[in-house]
């Protein structure tokens, strides 16, 4: 499957919207590595085999019931997966595919951005695990909002199956009158001006971090997975004394020293 970038195209779009939709962004063989990776976890999650170091990373859906409003679930299904990259080398490479790092150069205009973390949303059959009205720069304690939210579905993103909406053009506003509450924002303070992401599996989703966006719950008998991974810019710098697996490695840097760094990390 041929990859063909179109820097100018993506970068117009995310402008003017705030989102970006690029099909094809992961290949169907890593895909489905991906895929059987996920699988894989959820088996051990199932049989109570993952080791504790890897199992405090994984919340179920009846976990986070216990702390996001309006959610009420008994379920022992995954709903969220951190620190991915633990979990298997499929997601550590992740960290420096070439397709998506072409996507995030084109939007950030800038070979200097740097990894934050990458986790795995699940929103299994039958599940409640509707996402709240938000904007995640309140999660992520930076210097700056120049971050991207990059998503990549393991799985089709449809109106039934709890697609992501998104609000264009909310993501135009001041970095100073970002709230801490808009984590959580009543569906009366959410502009009227709403678009449902459906796209096939292999798309990215990027978006930018103020964009207000939420999800209902999966509807159908299908799992819908999204690994998503959030990226920094050149003038964006952590402000919160935690730090995830292998953030600010920088994998298109033109520094020597940092491209020693993602060879000596990554084999690259």
């Amino acid at each position: 499957m041929n990859w063909t970038p179109e820097p100018d195209t993506w970068r117009q779009q995310y402008d003017e919207t705030g989102y970006l939709v690029v099909e094809n962004a992961v290949e169907p063989g890593l895909l489905q590595q991906m895929r059987e990776a996920l699988e894989r976890i959820e088996c051990a999650v199932a049989e109570d085999t993952l080791s504790p170091n890897l199992r405090r990373w994984i919340s179920l859906e009846r976990d986070r019931a216990k702390w996001v409003q309006d959610v009420q679930s008994d379920s022992n299904a995954i709903s969220n997966i951190m620190e991915l990259p633990l979990f298997g080398a499929v997601f550590q490479q992740l960290i420096v595919y070439p397709r998506v790092l072409d996507i995030l150069e084109a939007l950030f205009q800038s070979t200097e951005f740097a990894f934050h973390n990458y986790k795995c949303i699940c929103k299994m059959p039958g599940g409640n695990a509707a996402f709240q009205w938000h904007r995640d720069l309140p999660y992520l304690q930076h210097t700056s909002p120049n971050l991207l939210t990059c998503m990549l579905c393991i799985d089709p993103m449809t109106a039934e199956n709890g697609a992501t909406v998104v609000c264009p053009g909310s993501h135009r506003i001041p970095h100073d009158e970002v709230k801490d509450s808009d984590t959580d924002m009543p569906a009366s303070q959410v502009p009227e001006n709403r678009v449902t992401v459906t796209c096939p599996a292999g798309s990215a989703v990027v978006f930018h971090v103020n964009l207000i966006h939420g999800g209902p719950p999966n509807q159908t008998q299908s799992k819908r997975r999204n690994v998503i991974g959030i990226w920094s810019g050149p003038d964006a710098y952590p402000t919160n004394p935690h730090r995830y697996v292998y953030q600010g490695v920088m994998p298109r840097s033109t520094d020597p020293i940092r491209q020693k760094q993602i060879q000596m990390t990554f084999g690259e």
